[in-house]
């Protein structure tokens, strides 16, 4: 337990300390407006929490998909499956020879 709890403290050290080097690169964005001198890295974290917020609705979906499984029968049930029908393999061309 503590051996994990040491390795959490010192992801959390390493990462302070590459945000606090990286600070002072900034970048210009567009989201409907300009805006400019946009740190780097707050700009990374700005994305990944949109990215964590879009998929939260996902997850609980699933979930409950799970937990009401004949509704979900259903919604298979629902969907036809096509069938592929067979195709048949060619012959390989044999070669002619010429005389």
């Amino acid at each position: 337990m503590p051996v994990k709890m040491i390795g959490i403290l010192l992801l959390v050290v390493l990462v302070a300390v590459l945000t606090g080097f990286n600070i002072e690169n900034t970048c210009t964005i567009w989201f409907f407006h300009n805006f400019s001198n946009i740190p780097v890295f707050a700009a990374l974290l700005g994305a990944f929490l949109a990215g964590v917020i879009v998929t939260i609705p996902f997850t609980f979906m699933k979930s409950s998909c799970k937990s009401k499984k004949d509704s979900c029968d259903k919604k298979k049930e629902e969907i036809p499956e096509t069938k592929i029908p067979a195709v048949k393999e060619e012959e390989p061309l044999s070669e002619t020879k010429s005389e």
